[in-house]
């Protein structure tokens, strides 16, 4: 009815209460499933506080307090503390959940992580999880295309490490590395023809595609192919002049999930003609 504003500003370098409030209430969900796991024997709880208080707050392993204190802490945090380091704590500790899990806590962090992917995108959180990293990506279409082509280029190791390797610029919130998750992106595209016509770069890959059995629009193939250029030519990306490149997070956002979309594409495509298992 218009008597309350609706939110329309991505929160990319901060997070307002109500915000930080939903992001504890799915931590206080995850505690109570903890609690309740603890008492059928369950050790998640007790290894996933212990991994918090030593590693992630930096304290004297002797010095740690019962779990619910811990938990204080974490709320204090969350509620508190500046944004960016909110985003690392949630991560660590879907990190820790993951590591620490067991028969009683079975997909306890995956089941974090898509609940705070959906605070992220009902609060407008610039943020969304992808592979254990909270990434600078604006909307949950674009996370699920990440996420997509990371899936169906399991069975592609060099496709599959550099989609990963540029989600781990991207999301490097101390010391994002613009210019090469770039790379890494372009890089993913490449293996994926290489799998398919056995060319060693994409621009020789793409012109073998239709030889190899694979057929797409000449205005698609001749877009990537001016797309591999950008990035392989005397000042491009992948020779290191980053200035004249211009890396910054917007560009790789858009490169990654371009290209991402692209590998799903080729892949998908090559299945059908019986080029990829």
């Amino acid at each position: 009815m218009g008597h309350r504003a609706t939110r329309t500003v991505i929160q990319t370098d901060s997070l307002d209460e109500d915000t930080r409030t939903e992001l504890w209430n799915v931590l206080h969900m995850l505690q109570n499933a903890l609690d309740r796991a603890e008492r059928s024997g369950s050790k998640t709880q007790k290894e996933l506080v212990s991994a918090l208080w030593r590693w992630q707050f930096k304290n004297p392993a002797d010095e740690e307090p019962p779990d619910y204190q811990v938990w204080r802490i974490v709320k204090a945090s969350i509620i508190q503390g500046e944004w960016f380091d909110v985003l690392d704590l949630i991560e660590e500790i879907v990190r820790y959940t993951q590591r620490f899990e067991d028969v009683h806590t079975a997909k306890a962090a995956s089941a974090v992580a898509e609940a705070m992917n959906g605070q992220f995108e009902n609060y407008l959180v610039g943020f969304r999880f992808i592979g254990g990293k909270i990434s600078p990506l604006d909307s949950t279409a674009e996370a699920d295309a990440v996420v997509t082509a990371q899936t169906d280029a399991d069975a592609i190791a060099g496709a599959r490490h550099a989609l990963d390797r540029a989600v781990e610029h991207l999301a490097d919130r101390e010391n994002p590395d613009y210019a090469n998750s770039i790379k890494e992106s372009i890089s993913a595209v490449e293996a994926v023809v290489k799998k398919i016509t056995g060319e060693h770069t994409l621009g020789a890959g793409l012109s073998k595609l239709e030889a190899a059995g694979l057929t797409i629009h000449p205005a698609l193939k001749g877009a990537w192919s001016k797309m591999y250029g950008w990035t392989s030519d005397g000042s491009g990306i992948r020779h290191g002049d980053i200035d004249a490149a211009d890396a910054d997070q917007a560009l790789a956002k858009y490169m990654l999930v371009t290209c991402s979309a692209f590998v799903s594409y080729l892949i998908e495509e090559g299945r059908k003609q019986g080029l990829l298992e």
